[in-house]
């Protein structure tokens, strides 16, 4: 695997809705997968699932 900057931008793998949100998956330099629910309303929070420890959020 290759270690990763923040110079180099995640690759987006997938993204669609969903009845919460938009799921957004996206691929590191690395290797690693990250999956990012942003909510529709404001109420809602931001989650995430599989951060890479090299890139900061």
């Amino acid at each position: 695997m290759t270690q990763c900057s923040t110079e180099q931008r995640p690759t987006i793998v997938s993204r669609h809705l969903t009845s919460d949100g938009l799921v957004v998956w996206t691929r590191c330099a690395c290797g690693r997968l990250r999956m990012d629910l942003v909510p529709d309303g404001p109420g809602g929070s931001r989650l995430t699932a599989g951060p890479c420890p090299h890139v900061p959020s």
